[in-house]
């Protein structure tokens, strides 16, 4: 039986749940932490902002993924955020980010959507921290 349940934390520091989405203050801070990352320098090519963007919400809306581990997916990812203002010395950080990212994609099955997401964006985060992926 599906839960339909609804609950809202008060702690500024916790998402807001509603049902099986995440939202609330720190999708908020995610993508404000995305938000303060360059443009794609190349029209039709994204680069790390849109990139991020697009992860954040094939994070969000993953059915496959459980509340806790939207929640640690979208901490790491603001991770990744705060590590693009400065890649190069912060490529160590990136590279700790994508692990934990292909680790959480093993438990997923193969024709999960943020699988096939990351697959398409990987190449440009990688590229953004001066490593291939």
């Amino acid at each position: 039986m599906k839960d339909n349940s609804i609950s809202i934390g008060s702690n500024q520091n916790s998402p807001i749940t509603v049902g099986n989405e995440v939202q609330g203050n720190f999708s908020v801070s995610v993508t404000a932490s995305i938000k303060k990352l360059p443009d794609s320098s190349e029209p039709n090519k994204p680069g790390i902002k849109e990139s991020l963007t697009q992860l954040q919400a094939a994070i969000e809306a993953e059915s496959n993924l459980s509340q806790e581990d939207k929640e640690e997916a979208l901490k790491k990812l603001q991770s990744l955020a705060e590590a693009g203002k400065n890649p190069q010395e912060n490529q160590q950080k990136a590279k700790g980010v994508i692990r934990f990212f292909k680790g959480l994609f093993t438990e997923l099955p193969k024709t999960a959507k943020l699988i096939q997401e990351w697959k398409k964006l990987l190449p440009a985060i990688a590229s953004f921290f001066g490593f291939e992926n």
